[in-house]
């Protein structure tokens, strides 16, 4: 911890996942980057402390996605050193024994997690108490079966094992500015193929949505930027592994440009709940109003600090 630094407030920064927080919910942005902010101190507040445990909650889904995308690292290597890939089977059981790992101490670290919440993984369906029906289970083990056996057709493995291809990242947490706002990106996988294309993969354990298309454009834009790779020369893949179906995306300048706007214009969204925007100082909770969606809170990381006002609206 020698290079921690206690801020008050958090840095200022922008991302595709921190935007679509603000879509969704603006109680729920507030808590994820500002509420929570300083809540693993031993003195912080009740709420602060509160909405830092809450904020390490997950759930079957995105759980499942991890451990996809450990597996696919994995393989990744395994390419790059020249060695025989795994089968469907044995990626299926890496994912079911990560899941297990995670119910098992959802189920019986409770109590650890409400004193440390950064040392135990703990599922959303347990800490709220919520039934997980047969349903969701046969559901969960369904896709876990259509992951595993579509990473490992993925086509990706012979084109990163080609010659002259270079990894350049995988994984690998990376930031690029617009304005002087740091941009994270984290593409699943990008590599560069001997004739000068580069290629950004992006796996998907769930359905296919808008959203993700916007995503792999702004890893594009951080590929034309960090890189400094012309548009043209860039492709991305979007592979939906529980359809068995891909998208591959190309790019003019043009859209690029589109991309960094709609960033710009969601950093200045950002900007307007702030009042003090040089040291990144959030308006007072009040101006983060809770979602019209109520019906989509139960769902949310947050609910149990939002639980008393949902209940006094609708009394």
């Amino acid at each position: 911890m020698a290079d921690y630094v206690r801020r008050e407030y958090p840095q200022w920064s922008w991302s595709f996942s921190r935007q679509q927080t603000l879509t969704s919910c603006l109680r729920r942005y507030y808590y994820n980057y500002y509420g929570s902010h300083n809540g693993w101190e031993s003195g912080a507040t009740a709420e602060a402390a509160l909405a830092y445990r809450l904020k390490k909650l997950s759930n079957l889904y995105l759980v499942l996605g991890d451990a996809l995308h450990k597996s696919a690292y994995y393989m990744v290597e395994r390419v790059l050193a020249g060695k025989v890939l795994p089968g469907a089977d044995f990626v299926e059981e890496e994912i079911r024994r990560q899941l297990r790992k995670v119910w098992k101490s959802s189920r019986d670290d409770r109590d650890l997690f409400l004193r440390r919440p950064n040392r135990v993984d703990m599922l959303q369906e347990f800490y709220y108490q919520m039934e997980v029906s047969e349903e969701t289970l046969a559901k969960i083990n369904e896709r876990i079966k259509q992951v595993s056996r579509a990473i490992v057709a993925s086509t990706v493995w012979g084109e990163l094992g080609a010659r002259g291809v270079e990894l350049i990242s995988c994984e690998q947490f990376d930031t690029f500015t617009i304005d002087g706002t740091p941009v994270f990106a984290v593409p699943d996988l990008l590599y560069r193929s001997s004739e000068g294309s580069w290629t950004i993969v992006d796996w998907k354990t769930g359905d296919e949505v808008g959203d993700n298309q916007d995503q792999v454009a702004l890893y594009a834009l951080y590929v034309q930027n960090k890189h400094k790779v012309p548009a043209e020369k860039i492709i991305a893949r979007l592979e939906y592994l529980s359809l068995q179906t891909q998208r591959q995306l190309t790019f003019t300048p043009e859209d690029l440009m589109v991309v960094e706007e709609k960033a710009r214009a969601s950093m200045k969204k950002m900007r307007d709940l702030l009042i003090d925007p040089a040291e990144n100082i959030p308006k007072s909770k009040k101006a983060f109003v809770l979602t019209d969606s109520r019906g989509l809170c139960p769902w949310c990381n947050f609910y149990e600090l939002c639980k008393g006002e949902l209940e006094r609206s609708v009394s």
